[in-house]
């Protein structure tokens, strides 16, 4: 019998192909799969723009010869899922980082998370067979739920709102704005494996419930998370948030500028365009944000397609640097930024649990 033990990224991406949250990919992938994807955002001849893998130790891959029938995997010593008639292959890293994250540089992080992997990996045909609760069970729901929520509510048009940060007064903007104009507003921030530095699941769902309970219409918004890992791959991550969220029952999905970037290894409004050539195709209509940021003019959070000042002195960014720089050191919160009440909560709740320490 060939056993793999799952580490908890690699289980919340076999738990995410059971729920059904990643669909068409039931399964993880092999080679060809992998490769169709890379190349040609197909899968299975539907659109989906990045790879489902399994990676494994090469003792492991070893172990797995052509005539073996079944790989069980195990997570916290419990049968988790199988994979069948699996296939074992390697992938040249470097063009598959170039096509999925637009560049080969190890100071992307998540390039660099793809090079640390092993170069094996297994495929075939996933059976998921029992979820084992965790930290982020408690913020979590499967697309049978929420879709269960909105029809029962009778909900026409829901928004899905995509996030990793905890948020600040353009996020406020965004949200408001979807209650305004939609039956619901479905705000799941991504909690699963991130790089160091990014908010904690605890800051970023306190900072949210804070939100909904002072300043929103309850019935008007839906809160839970997506636990999977960050992958920091921009245009193509947006797209892969936007099928997702789909799945989960959406039939609007909100795009922002440099959606699932990082740094600068993106254009600002790279994600949307990209997402742009396959909008018709993946059966979500895609709300394209353009900011939202401050204007000291207008003296509120406003966009592009509604503020006439356009001189670079009214406008002003809201920076993530600050953002994070109220809730480490505890500066003065400017108000115009991000809800000062909200801070001080957060971060007399989880202390020293603000942010991730480690990998």
């Amino acid at each position: 019998m060939i056993k793999i033990n799952l580490n908890f990224r690699q289980y919340l991406e076999l738990e995410k192909l059971g729920f059904g949250s990643f669909l068409p990919v039931k399964d993880f992938m092999k080679k060809k799969e992998v490769l169709s994807v890379v190349n040609n955002q197909i899968y299975r001849k539907k659109i989906f723009p990045l790879p489902i893998i399994l990676d494994i130790e090469q003792n492991i891959a070893e172990k797995i010869k052509t005539k073996t029938k079944v790989i069980n995997l195990f997570y916290k010593k419990k049968l988790v899922g199988k994979i069948f008639n699996p296939e074992i292959f390697s992938l040249k890293k470097k063009e598959v980082a170039k096509k999925i994250f637009g560049t080969s540089s190890k100071l992307h992080p998540g390039v660099n998370f793809f090079y640390n992997q092993s170069n094996f990996f297994v495929g075939g045909k996933t059976k998921f067979i029992q979820n084992v609760k965790n930290f982020y069970s408690r913020y979590e729901i499967k697309p049978e739920q929420s879709k269960y929520y909105f029809k029962k509510n009778l909900y026409k048009k829901i928004v899905g709102f995509q996030t990793r940060n905890v948020p600040h007064k353009a996020h406020e903007y965004l949200i408001r704005n979807a209650i305004e104009n939609y039956d619901c507003i479905f705000i799941q921030p991504l909690l699963g494996e991130k790089k160091i530095g990014d908010y904690s699941a605890s800051a970023i769902m306190d900072s949210f419930k804070f939100l909904i309970k002072k300043f929103y219409n309850k019935k008007k918004i839906i809160l839970a998370s997506l636990t999977t890992f960050m992958r920091y791959a921009g245009p193509r991550e947006a797209l892969f948030h936007a099928i997702i969220r789909k799945n989960y029952g959406c039939t609007h999905f909100i795009v922002g500028r440099d959606h699932a970037g990082v740094s600068n290894f993106y254009k600002k409004y790279e994600a949307q365009d990209y997402v742009k050539k396959f909008e018709k195709k993946i059966g979500i209509s895609i709300i394209y944000s353009t900011g939202p940021f401050y204007c000291k003019k207008c003296e509120l959070i406003t966009t592009e397609k509604v503020c006439p000042h356009k001189d670079k002195s009214s406008i002003i960014e809201i920076s993530g640097t600050y953002i994070r720089k109220v809730f480490a050191k505890g500066i003065q919160v400017d108000k115009r930024f991000i809800n000062e009440e909200m801070v001080e909560k957060v971060i007399n709740k989880n202390k020293n649990r603000l942010f991730i320490q480690h990998e």
